[in-house]
């Protein structure tokens, strides 16, 4: 089975988000059972670097009269895993990230952009022979590739399924009309039933409506997004397609994410060794100028600082929990009122919390393996892989119910493993602040959630069986 896997970013040579951490993994875990998946991507300043020598290069015009399109095959230098990469100077060759310009604005082109990328993904998996490879399934990823489907569906020829998959349903990809015609598709495709969305049109509605399969990356939040409340917009599309959805939970890469191989943290230890845990949490109260208290419950978050990742209800709910003697050390970067809230709340509890702005991957490995818990309180959230991380570190996460958290995280029962609360609110994520340090209180309680959360598996290979699954449906369809 041929699958040309699409992503507009891939870790480790580019990343903003989980996106990156699935394209990374997923394609490796598939070719591991045999799948033929090779990806494409964008060449971005610096990509090359990155790669294998290029093997070979297809010059595929210059359709958008941005200059011409190349299309570069190369591979991961470790893990032999064949990638395409389309180059374009003027569309992709830029300073900053891959969305956003230097002052953190969407490039004023991104429709182009990525109409372009997408144009070559439908190319490449209509006429397979340009490249001496057909792909049988083309699986997109989020509304920078959802054009990709709209121009198979405007071409009109026999095409080979294809599959997108929603990563987050609020980045929509959304376009003024006026702009339409700069991505060279057929105005019969701008209606209510096709890419028009609210006055504009949107690339990830293509993706949604030509698709043959529908996935996001949890059961649930493929259960939320046909609501109003979660679906943004894209809901009344989503019941249309109901019959082609469903939510693939995410895996993990226990290679990068398991502490008993963490090269990054100040002790590895595993469910046989978890009480080496402590040396990490007294460690990092060190590196962040604590007092060395292995006794207080430390509290944990590594998150974009977004109202939709709930993180501004934590200042207020956590101060009677501060008060009783716990930490809460913080790595994050966002909203600046919120990144100045934290910082204040440091300020006042200087012995007992640590916030650090920014992001650095290191770091984040020896923040999940020395705090206690970790909070997750999301307004929505589609998978989560922070939590996911955590329960394999033994560090019992404290989420909000919806979306991936409520699959994968249980207070109640046999499966306990974390702590959860239901409404958005500073009263309802307090309330669970409070169970979490009465369990704390009790060792033997503590440790019986920490081997439940170490036990679960999710790892990409038990993900990697749906995904065939959903493959050889829509093969044999």
């Amino acid at each position: 089975m041929k699958v040309l896997f699409a992503a507009s970013e891939i870790h480790p040579l580019i990343k903003t988000g989980g996106l990156a951490d699935v394209a990374g993994a997923l394609p490796i875990a598939l070719r591991k059972k045999d799948v033929d998946v090779k990806l494409i991507m964008p060449a971005y300043r610096g990509i090359l670097e990155k790669l294998a020598p290029v093997k070979s290069s297809i010059n595929l015009g210059n359709p958008f009269g941005c200059g011409d399109l190349i299309l570069l095959e190369t591979h991961f230098p470790e893990s032999q895993t064949p990638i395409y990469l389309v180059q374009c100077q003027s569309l992709f060759e830029r300073e900053a990230g891959p969305y956003l310009d230097q002052q953190g604005h969407d490039f004023s082109d991104n429709d182009v952009r990525f109409a372009a990328f997408s144009w070559v993904c439908a190319m490449i998996t209509q006429h397979g022979r340009l490249i001496g490879w057909q792909p049988d399934i083309l699986h997109l990823n989020d509304w920078q590739t959802g054009l990709a489907a709209a121009y198979l569906a405007a071409w009109r020829l026999n095409h080979p399924p294809v599959v997108t998959t929603v990563h987050n349903l609020r980045y929509n990809g959304s376009f003024p009309l006026e702009r339409f015609d700069e991505v060279r598709l057929p105005h019969d495709l701008l209606s209510i039933h096709g890419v028009e969305f609210y006055g504009r049109y949107s690339a990830l509605k293509a993706g949604l409506v030509y698709a043959d399969a529908i996935t996001t990356v949890s059961p649930t939040y493929a259960r939320e997004i046909l609501t109003a409340e979660y679906g943004d917009g894209l809901d009344g599309t989503l019941r249309s397609a109901s019959y082609k959805l469903s939510g693939i939970l995410n895996g993990v890469d226990y290679n990068e994410w398991s502490p008993s191989i963490d090269p990054y943290i100040h002790s590895q230890y595993d469910l046989h060794s978890i009480d080496l845990k402590l040396q990490n949490k007294l460690a990092l109260q060190r590196e962040n100028n604590l007092p060395e208290n292995a006794q207080a419950l430390v509290f944990g978050v590594v998150s974009r600082l977004t109202e939709q990742k709930g993180l501004d209800l934590i200042p207020a709910a956590i101060e009677p929990a501060l008060q009783r003697g716990a930490m809460l050390i913080l790595l994050g970067s966002g909203d600046k009122s919120l990144e100045n809230q934290y910082l204040a709340l440091q300020e006042r509890y200087p012995e007992q919390v640590a916030i650090r702005i920014g992001y650095d991957e290191a770091y984040s490995h020896r923040l999940q393996a020395g705090v206690d818990a970790l909070l997750i309180p999301s307004r929505f959230e589609p998978c989560g892989l922070t939590q996911l991380y955590a329960l394999k570190y033994g560090t019992l996460p404290i989420v909000r119910h919806t979306g991936g958290l409520a699959d994968t995280v249980f207070e109640e029962g046999h499966q306990a493993n974390g702590f959860v609360f239901y409404h958005a609110s500073v009263e309802d994520l307090q309330a669970a602040l409070e169970r979490s340090m009465e369990a704390f209180s009790n060792a033997t309680t503590w440790r019986t959630l920490q081997i439940q959360a170490m036990t679960q598996d999710h790892s990409w290979e038990r993900a990697t069986e749906q995904w065939l699954q959903l493959y050889h449906s829509l093969l044999n369809h």
